[in-house]
């Protein structure tokens, strides 16, 4: 799998690094990492990615990532860093926000989230596609009256 990052200079306590995930089925998506107040590791570099990269079966269309970890507290807490996700796909983007104890932990919560939400939608784009072929045949159908 091609990997390909770039660090890009912010203020003071920000770092933001770009990823390119790509399958062998599908084209790639960017996955673009803001922190402000955590340090980006390899480890938590790899954990988006791997996450992130998963959802990816929900919605192959996805064109970018967003992800933002923050440090919302200086005093350890069960909400300590917060981790926010905007999926960019095709018609109305998916937005997901949670907070935890460890940034890792955080984007693991936010990752399920949106996997829910993709795959509720996916779901929902078959069923439509169903009902209207259904619709479409009952409609081209001659009625037999008996």
């Amino acid at each position: 799998m091609k990997q390909n990052t770039n660090i890009t200079a912010l203020p003071r306590g920000r770092a933001a690094r770009k990823i390119k995930v790509s399958s062998w089925k599908q084209e790639a998506m960017d996955i673009l990492i803001r922190t402000e107040g955590v340090e980006l590791t390899e480890k938590l570099q790899e954990a988006v990615r791997r996450k992130l990269g998963r959802v990816r079966q929900y919605a192959p269309r996805a064109l970018r990532a967003r992800v933002q970890l923050q440090k919302v507290s200086p005093y350890r807490s069960a909400h300590q860093f917060s981790a926010r996700v905007h999926y960019e796909v095709p018609g109305n983007d998916l937005f997901a926000e949670h907070s935890a104890h460890e940034p890792i932990a955080a984007i693991d919560l936010v990752a399920e989230k949106i996997e829910r939400r993709l795959r509720r939608r996916k779901t929902a784009l078959l069923a439509r596609r169903v009902r209207n072929h259904r619709a479409r045949i009952h409609r081209a159908a001659p009625t037999l009256r008996a």
